[in-house]
């Protein structure tokens, strides 16, 4: 019952039963199911959701009632419908349910969810359904879009955001140079495989070969016929266009067919007697498509100063975030595009890691656009200059590395709501600046008053962080980066716990000058191991059994001597999903500071999650080849400290 208030305890009630969503799909718009209406993509009132809630890294109990809960979006917010009863072979009852409820008395939950066909038996963790074969109607077209996706929260009463991923193919085929002939089209057909099976906890959906059906496309528009079907290999396909003089067109394929892809098949009808394919383009379904010179858009494109609400928890004393982009153009700001896209996920990744998961009900989250006239950032190796609207720039050994500091905080107090409205000072809000950018790198600024910004360019692939086999190899993405440099430095303001080993890097102050600021800054780390020049913040954690990974490891802040550390790895070291004991307090300390609360070190002990996935051997982050993963360097500059 940690984390209740007494009264709540009294009445036997927890906190946070309810559980609120907002789905949104990846490269589509903010909540629901991609749709085209109006010519526009948005959320259709009336879509489904199943959603399966469980303890983390738990099981669910598919025969007890709960088991699948489903919820409906009714154009402004998504509301609970039903949950099944029991499920046992072909069977299931559903019971209507006046919310959504996070199940049982864990704190931390893995959530799946998928769409549509949402009522219906599910064996776990396998589903089982069918495309429509007929989808020359609207719905059935749509209705044949299988998305799921999954994420870990930890119970709160915000929405949670669940990331959606299509995980079907799509087979489409444009004509071109149809003003030459005489006939149109009037369907499109296949023989295909229509049934498909997913398995929700590993991501993935596969095609059942139980037999080929003959499948009708749906027509959006007089040129352009689409289908959806499970991946699946089509080897010399017969692809049939039945035009309106009764007669029929064939177009022959071959095609492996991936999940999330959308094909493109451009046919050019200008020879009236035979059609023939020009391109064949394989398109992630997270893409626009051209169709007839013109683009698929979204219906808003942002601009500088509109503001995202992630979340809002606080009208008063907030602890107040804001994530800003420098390098994106009018086509990346689009609702749903690249922009909004990474600060979401960045932000997902953040509140997936503790202690910022236990503790998100305390903050407001406001993602805030900053529209470039280029894409990227100044390379100040090569003198390459972009004209962006924070003028970040560093040089390609990841030094150098900054933004035009006027700007960020003349951004911040012009359009960060809780600043605005006189909640909070520029002092009080961290601002991340995700930098269009592929090269790596990442740096924070901080003040001694409080301010910070950090700059965290989304570089390409995965990178390999660490390789000590016995503390976990740690391998991540910008991610991870963000994690460390937003989450670590800018709102925790905490200190490197890396250093290069044998590079006899010392540091011969007997204290750590930022400990004294008026915000302090690096307290996890220390100069001296006897408490009597520095400030040893994690003395009294040292011999604690809840926190038995805590004691004295030299190297920290870039430094191999003179410097140490309270554990042997954290998010300060190889960014990995973990922040170390003293750096959980801290970071928790924060927060109570920023919403005037007063910090309980056995509060806090009672909340605190000490679980490391890489090293404590209850679970392995796994990827399926290291061929492509490069060694992360070990010298990204230090957070920039201006007292």
């Amino acid at each position: 019952m940690a984390g209740c208030t007494q009264e709540e305890m009294d009445n036997g009630e927890p906190v946070n039963t309810i559980l609120r969503i907002s789905p949104y799909v990846e490269g589509g718009l903010e909540k629901g199911r991609l749709i085209e209406e109006n010519g526009h993509l948005s959320f259709s009132q009336g879509d489904s959701l199943a959603l399966i809630v469980m303890p983390e890294r738990g099981w669910p109990q598919q025969y007890e009632s709960g088991y699948i809960q489903t919820a409906s979006f009714d154009g402004t917010e998504w509301k609970a419908d039903f949950e099944s009863q029991f499920q046992y072979g072909a069977d299931a009852a559903w019971a209507p349910i006046t919310a959504l409820s996070w199940l049982s008395d864990d704190n931390s939950f893995d959530i799946y969810a998928y769409t549509p066909n949402v009522k219906q038996m599910v064996q776990w963790p396998m589903y089982y359904h069918t495309v429509h074969l007929d989808q020359r109607e609207e719905k059935n077209f749509y209705g044949s879009d299988f998305m799921m996706g999954k994420t870990t929260s930890s119970r709160t009463g915000a929405p949670v955001s669940i990331p959606m991923k299509h995980r079907l193919s799509m087979l489409s085929v444009k004509l071109q140079g149809m003003e030459h002939v005489d006939w149109k089209v009037v369907t499109m057909s296949i023989s295909a495989q229509p049934l498909y099976g997913a398995n929700l906890m590993y991501d993935e959906a596969f095609a059942e070969y139980d037999g080929e059906k003959i499948l009708q496309a749906y027509k959006q528009d007089e040129n352009l016929f689409s289908l959806i079907l499970p991946p699946q290999y089509l080897t010399e396909k017969e692809i049939i266009l039945s035009l309106d003089d009764g007669t029929k067109r064939i177009i022959k394929v071959t095609l492996e067919m991936q999940m999330g892809t959308s094909y493109v098949v451009t046919v050019d009808a200008s020879d009236k007697k035979e059609l023939e394919v020009v391109t064949v383009n394989p398109i992630p379904w997270d893409e626009t498509v051209v169709i007839q010179g013109g683009e698929q858009v979204a219906d808003k494109v942002y601009n500088t100063g509109d503001v995202i609400v992630y979340q809002r928890m606080r009208t008063e004393n907030p602890v107040t975030m804001v994530v800003t982009g420098d390098g994106y153009t009018a086509d990346d700001l689009l609702e749903g595009g690249l922009f909004e896209r990474r600060a979401r996920e960045a932000l997902d990744f953040l509140f997936t890691v503790e202690p910022y998961k236990t503790y998100r009900d305390y903050f407001n989250v406001y993602i805030i656009p900053a529209l470039s006239k280029e894409k990227g950032a100044d390379n100040h190796s090569t003198g390459v200059q972009k004209d962006t609207y924070f003028n970040s720039g560093w040089r390609d050994d990841y030094s150098d590395m900054g933004a035009n500091e006027n700007t960020v905080s003349t951004f911040l107090e012009t359009y960060c709501p809780d600043i605005v409205n006189g909640s909070v000072t520029v002092d009080d809000v961290p601002v991340c600046l995700l930098v269009n950018d592929s090269r790596y790198g990442g740096i924070c600024w901080s003040w001694s008053s409080g301010k910070a910004y950090t700059i965290v360019p989304t570089t390409e692939g995965l990178w390999q962080y660490s390789s000590d086999e016995e503390l976990g190899v740690s391998i991540g993405d910008w991610k991870n980066t963000f994690l460390h440099e937003y989450g670590g430095h800018a709102f925790g303001r905490l200190a490197d716990e890396y250093f290069t080993e044998e590079s006899g890097k010392t540091y011969y102050e007997n204290y750590y000058s930022s400990h004294y600021w008026e915000y302090p800054m690096g307290l996890n780390v220390t100069a001296d191991v006897n408490g009597e020049t520095d400030v040893v913040y994690w003395k009294h954690m040292i011999g604690d059994p809840r926190f038995p990974k805590v004691d004295f490891y030299e190297g920290g802040a870039t430094y191999e001597f003179g410097i140490w550390r309270s554990e042997a790895i954290s998010a300060m070291d190889d960014n990995r999903r973990y922040f170390n004991a003293i750096s959980r307090q801290i970071i928790v300390e924060n927060i109570m500071r920023k919403a005037k609360e007063t910090f309980d070190f056995e509060e806090f002990c009672a909340k605190d999650v000490d679980f490391d996935e890489l090293r404590d051997g209850r679970s392995r982050v796994s990827y399926p080849s290291m061929v492509n993963v490069r060694k992360a360097p070990r010298k990204n500059p230090s957070p920039i400290l201006v007292d």
